[in-house]
């Protein structure tokens, strides 16, 4: 990572069209036979589980990694995130990956290096441990420790800036960010609601949310995961009344309900989530509307392929009178 592009990064961010980024990757690589979705080992859904969607593909099939990678540039994506989504030590080490942490999030980085190439900015994913989940606040200290470690490694293999995402609980996030704003990289950071649409996991606002993590050092702020589009565009509205900075977006790609508005609480998790994916259209339509709300990061999250990331695309085209 060199100083210039994690600065044109920046200015990418802040300039008037939105920065597209790509879609979901265990999700997808699961459904094509590579990843284990757990769900014959463990009841899953509940933050608790300890080998479903871990990343060793990148270090077992490198090649089915290369090639989402490319459909997502293929198909716009500006940003192409390396693979290292559950990539901290514990959680690698509780599906049987721990002594293999260095090797894959080295991987996963350098893979998505050798496909981005010039033609798109290189992230990578960070994401909740899920000790507060299984712990409570008493693991803040060893999540501290996991994150810094992660975060180190991918930074050493060369991103040009980090998303912090699918944090539930905003005390996991500022954790989070206190460990990513040492390394002077750009953050994007994303909380996902659940079970609640109106209150993170331990009972913040998203407005009070977005604040906590422009404080903290996040320099655009934002939801992932979980929501459909339109049920997550409140969320982000909320946010972006309550902050500055540029606003991120990257929903799930899977319809929910009034009565539970998280997918992966939906008896349809994991083994039938065709039964509720959305239709492409709907990341195009998508793509419009967060345009023309000044929405700056727009992408996907879980059931999101390239040619969701297409539709998106062209929505914003359109948005841009080029459609």
């Amino acid at each position: 990572m060199s100083a210039k592009r994690a600065e044109n990064f920046l200015q990418r961010l802040k300039s008037g069209r939105p920065v597209l980024g790509d879609g979901g990757y265990l999700l997808e690589l699961e459904r094509r036979g590579w990843v284990d979705s757990g769900s014959e080992r463990e009841k899953v859904g509940t933050g608790k589980g300890s080998g479903q969607f871990t990343p060793e593909v990148a270090i077992e099939h490198p090649d089915s990694l290369r090639e989402l990678h490319r459909e997502f540039l293929r198909a716009g994506s500006e940003v192409l995130q390396a693979l290292t989504f559950f990539g901290t030590r514990e959680k690698l080490g509780r599906a049987g990956y721990g002594e293999q942490t260095e090797a894959i999030n080295s991987a996963a980085v350098r893979i998505a290096r050798e496909i981005a190439a010039d033609s798109a900015y290189v992230a990578a994913s960070i994401s909740r441990t899920q000790l507060f989940e299984r712990e409570g606040s008493g693991a803040a200290s060893h999540v501290r420790d996991l994150l810094k470690e992660q975060i180190a490694l991918v930074t050493s293999a060369g991103v040009d800036f980090l998303i912090m995402e699918t944090f539930f609980h905003l005390e996991e996030m500022l954790i989070a960010l206190h460990c990513a704003r040492e390394t002077g990289l750009p953050i994007v950071a994303t909380m996902t609601f659940r079970p609640k649409l109106t209150e993170s996991t331990d009972g913040h606002s998203p407005a009070d949310c977005a604040k906590a993590m422009v404080n903290a050092g996040a320099h655009a702020v934002g939801a992932n995961c979980e929501q459909e589009p339109e049920r997550m565009l409140p969320i982000l509205r909320q946010m972006r009344s309550a902050v500055n900075v540029p606003i991120a977006a990257q929903p799930a790609a899977f319809r929910t309900t009034d009565a539970m508005p998280c997918f992966t609480r939906l008896p349809q998790f994991p083994d039938g989530m065709e039964q509720i994916q959305l239709p492409r259209s709907s990341f195009g339509q998508f793509a419009m509307q967060a345009h023309s709300e000044g929405i700056r990061y727009v992408g996907g999250c879980c059931g999101c392929n390239a040619a969701y990331i297409r539709a998106a695309a062209r929505g914003i085209a359109a948005s841009n009178g080029n459609g």
